[in-house]
């Protein structure tokens, strides 16, 4: 159904998705989205694959014409110290500059979610993830409704279990959560061709200014922020709403 989205949308050039389970990631497969994701943010190709691993399958997006890689977005599911409920995460997400504007990272997670819970239709889900701006912005521009993550926020039975899921997800991928700020140190920096792609004004949306005050050394200290949300019925009707509004709009502005 989301591919028959992909096809209808009048953006040019059209793009598919393609999913590739974990038992598929081999290295030449790594190799070629890790040629894309370094050019964005650098990052070794070793490092790129133990996060890679951790997850379960990975959406690719490639143009229809030629089949290049524009982006992709890693995902898998994790438990949750709560009653019938289990986590989706986001991992590494890219998307080639030219095709940010679409909404290609927002069909990715509805796919996952509609796979995930027709596997367990009865389990509640929670997205969490641990983001550069870029992602972060991305998606909560999307949401009704979402927390930033706080190591400090103790006491009731879900903040206890979304913390413990951080810092289980962050020592899978080698990553170092601190625990006064709760920035996760990922070693991946930004490189200068990206931020310059993206104009001053970017960095004033009220999606980027509270990233900022939360990481402000985003651009230099090699450390993303984390973020979560429920999937309620506001956050899905507000998701399905934007991807139906990038894919359908002609001018597609950053």
């Amino acid at each position: 159904m989301l591919n028959l989205l992909l096809r209808l949308s009048p953006l040019r050039p059209a793009v598919r998705l393609e999913t590739v389970e974990r038992r598929d990631f081999t290295e030449p497969r790594l190799r070629e989205l890790h040629a894309l994701s370094n050019a964005l943010m650098a990052e070794d190709f070793g490092h790129f694959c133990v996060h890679a691993r951790t997850n379960d399958v990975v959406h690719v997006f490639r143009r229809a014409d030629t089949g290049a890689i524009v982006g992709f977005q890693f995902w898998k599911t994790a438990p949750l110290t709560l009653p019938r409920s289990r986590a989706i995460v986001g991992g590494k997400l890219r998307i080639s500059p030219d095709f940010r504007t679409r909404g290609l990272h927002l069909v990715s997670g509805l796919l996952f979610l509609i796979e995930t819970k027709r596997r367990a239709p009865r389990t509640r889900l929670y997205r969490l993830s641990i983001a550069s701006l870029f992602g972060f912005v991305s998606i909560t521009e999307a949401l009704a409704r979402y927390e930033l993550f706080d190591p400090k926020r103790r006491g009731a039975a879900e903040d206890e279990a979304v913390r413990e899921a951080f810092f289980r997800l962050a020592r899978e991928s080698n990553y170092h959560v601190d625990d006064e700020t709760g920035l996760v140190r990922v070693n991946i920096f930004m490189t200068e061709e990206t931020v310059s792609r993206y104009p001053p004004r970017y960095f004033e949306r009220p999606a980027a200014r509270r990233y900022a005050a939360a990481n402000p050394g985003f651009r230099t200290n090699g450390c993303y922020a984390g973020f979560w949300f429920r999937f309620t019925s506001e956050n899905l009707l507000a998701m399905t709403r934007a991807v139906m509004r990038r894919l359908f709009r002609r001018d597609a502005k950053r």
